[in-house]
């Protein structure tokens, strides 16, 4: 049972501010598997076709429903809010129901529709379309320093147990675990912020690595888009050409992975900070 559906902040399931209620009736695209782009090429004087590689499309989403207000002013005035919920650029559109929150970026993919009933209830419909084909979860982050590791006792003598040597048991010096309940990879979003040389973040399952050879200076941050393989300096100026990796770019696998980074210098202020998700689903 679906209990909230919001796009860019705009509740249309329930109760809003105005004392108005809005009645979800459908939710098509958000529920189903999407499709994939192939090419094939017939064998040529043989029977059969070669092989493709399948890229998934987006996601087309289309809501429809009912709401009902007390009085006609504020009819109204929730129907223009509502055809100004998504604009000319992309919103958060999120699902709670039975099975957790669950989000897309979505952007308008057709005309609002509002169907007035009367001068307190109108339906209404919404287009939409979701360019990145997968749902998230609940995001999630944490952060490491590259001096996590606190000075400990080493060993005395006469031999004292236990022995510290400066690391909580059950953890990694700097180490981010991230998880995924879902089915699909995700990939997170970084930011490094300096002073540090050439840092280095590795996933520790895949051995994947990203790296910037490069100094970020004190005051200075590394913002890193995994998913689109973006990277710039302080938000704004790419650094793109200064960057070598290995691997896929840090996915987190379905069950979860956790992300490392080191440096050629180690300092107290610098900080790696990462980005996801509870989980992906196609």
């Amino acid at each position: 049972m679906i209990q909230t559906v919001t796009v860019g902040g705009f509740p249309l399931v329930g109760a809003d501010s105005l004392g108005g209620f809005w009645r979800l009736m459908d939710l098509q695209g958000w529920h189903d598997g999407v499709s994939l782009r192939r090419n094939r090429q017939d064998r040529a004087q043989q029977d059969g076709a070669w092989a493709s590689t399948g890229f998934r499309s987006g996601r087309p989403i289309t809501l429809s429903g009912m709401a009902r207000f007390g009085n006609a002013a504020n009819a109204k005035f929730a129907s223009r809010n509502f055809r100004a919920i998504v604009g000319n650029s992309h919103a958060d559109m999120m699902v709670i129901d039975s099975g957790g929150e669950v989000h897309a970026t979505v952007e308008l993919d057709g005309d609002l529709k509002v169907v007035w009933l009367n001068e307190l209830m109108f339906n209404w419909t919404v287009l939409l379309y979701a360019t990145d084909p997968l749902l998230y979860g609940a995001a999630v982050s944490g952060s490491a320093s590259l001096s996590n590791v606190t000075a400990g006792a080493g060993r005395t003598w006469p031999r004292v147990w236990p022995t510290s040597y400066g690391i909580t048991p059950g953890t990694t010096p700097g180490s981010i675990g991230l998880p995924n309940v879902g089915s699909a990879a995700y990939w997170p979003t970084l930011r490094v912020d300096g002073p540090v040389p050439n840092p280095t973040i590795t996933c520790n399952q895949s051995g994947a690595w990203v790296r910037y050879n490069g100094t970020v200076l004190a005051g200075q941050w590394l913002t890193v888009d995994c998913a689109n393989r973006r990277v710039l300096l302080n938000g704004q100026v790419s650094v793109r050409s200064r960057v070598t990796s290995s691997g896929d770019w840090l996915s987190i696998a379905p069950g979860g992975g956790s992300l490392s980074w080191a440096a050629d210098a180690a300092d107290p202020a610098a900080k790696l900070s990462v980005y996801g998700f509870q989980g992906a689903w196609l």
